[in-house]
């Protein structure tokens, strides 16, 4: 008896253990989960607004790309959730069986000691095994034993009720836990279906683009151009920074960059927030990443991106990812309106602004809007880079992405 109450009690203590993991876990999930599908719905809404616009855009399709991704996230994730309530199905039906054992076993128990009662149930029959005893101590312990068996009879009988409420949450349980699995089930067969219907989209729209190759490439030399532009005008701006730095301090020989006690301070605060910066727009995604690599749609030509770009909504406004001084405000045909911020020795840009509502010199803080996007069709794209100027006046580009907070 008390061999099976070890076990029976080790495997609740452990099932209890798993469920308590389990419930963690799966928290941690459904949140995934949620922030997946909500990354989905605004690529929705960008790839719309996409759609209705009579100008295709090659954005259009790392959106789509961007929206595939994540379905192919999300089906992993609900995959995940559901192989942790297979586990938790699988204990809780064990812990049934446990609780089926116990119920069995108490009520075995319990039937002996009714037979026995009932063979016993005359009251002359307790008093004459009372009385019939050798000495008054031996009296009392048998009238002690008849009481502490009869209270042991109850408690039995209260054992069973409660290992039947056990049970029967167990089996309510275990229900909620199969209704659940089957909801998934259905979102991982509906998103599958989508992923498929993504996937298509994909390729139509591609051919679309690619039917056309030579618009396709005057667009891939514009937008090479436009970068070239960009990235000597940064150069220009900062070096005048430098210069007008050296000015002054009435040293024009010196050489390099002066990192002054607030420059350091200003410095340690932005690489303290890597990683943790917000994005420059309130919704969007990536659909221009840092550094050389082959173009998303022609495989065969390669791009050098300084900064990342993204899509978002029409018109959407551009915000400071940290706190810092307007350093300089740029015109640059084709690539509108740009600010810099200064933030000690590293620089933020923002590129693709129709409407500037900042002035060179004027302070703002984190996520303070700084402009307008220009309009492409019925979406907008932001472009957006990050500079440090190193003690020698160099200067080192910087991958946005790792900067800005992940979602």
């Amino acid at each position: 008896m008390r061999s099976i109450k070890y076990i029976a009690c080790t495997v609740v203590i452990l099932s209890s253990m798993i469920q308590v993991s389990s419930q963690t876990g799966s928290h941690r999930l459904k949140e995934q989960q949620r922030s997946i599908q909500k990354r989905i719905e605004n690529t929705k809404t960008l790839i719309k607004a996409a759609r209705n616009s009579k100008q295709l855009t090659m954005a259009e399709i790392g959106i789509i790309k961007n929206q595939i991704t994540y379905r192919e996230e999300l089906i992993s994730n609900l995959n995940y959730q559901m192989r942790k309530i297979e586990d938790q199905i699988f204990h809780t039906e064990k812990e049934i069986e446990v609780h089926k054992n116990n119920l069995k076993k108490l009520k075995s128990d319990y039937a002996k000691m009714l037979r026995y009662a009932y063979k016993n149930r005359k009251t002359e029959y307790k008093l004459l095994y009372i009385f019939s005893s050798n000495s008054l101590s031996q009296s009392y312990r048998r009238l002690k034993y008849l009481q502490e068996y009869a209270s042991y009879r109850q408690k039995q009988a209260d054992r069973i009720i409660a290992e039947q409420k056990k049970l029967i949450n167990k089996k309510a349980e275990l229900n909620a836990t199969n209704i659940k699995n089957q909801e998934l089930a259905g979102i991982k067969s509906t998103e599958k279906q989508n992923f498929l219907k993504d996937q298509e989209l994909q390729k139509q729209e591609l051919g679309k683009i690619m039917s056309d190759e030579a618009r396709l490439q005057a667009t891939l030399n514009q937008q090479e151009k436009k970068k070239k532009r960009l990235t000597a005008e940064i150069r220009k701006a900062i070096e005048a920074e430098l210069a007008a730095a050296r000015a002054k301090s009435g040293n024009m020989a010196m050489s390099g960059f002066k990192e002054t006690p607030e420059i350091k301070l200003a410095s340690k605060f932005f690489e303290t927030n890597k990683g943790k910066l917000p994005w420059p727009v309130a919704k969007g995604e990536i659909t221009g990443r840092f550094g050389k690599h082959n173009h998303n749609v022609v495989k065969t030509a390669v791009v050098e991106n300084n900064g990342i770009d993204i899509s978002t909504t029409k018109g959407a406004g551009v915000r400071a990812i940290f706190k810092g001084e307007v350093s300089s405000i740029l015109v640059i045909p084709g690539a509108g309106k740009v600010i810099m911020i200064k933030h000690g020795s590293y620089r933020s840009v923002y590129s693709n602004l129709q409407k500037v509502v900042v002035k060179k010199g004027e302070k703002v803080e984190t996520k303070e809007e700084i402009g307008q996007l220009l309009v492409n069709g019925n979406t907008s794209e932001a472009h957006i880079e990050i500079w440090k100027i190193n003690s020698d006046g160099t200067m080192a580009k910087q991958n946005p992405e790792y900067w800005i907070f992940g979602r």
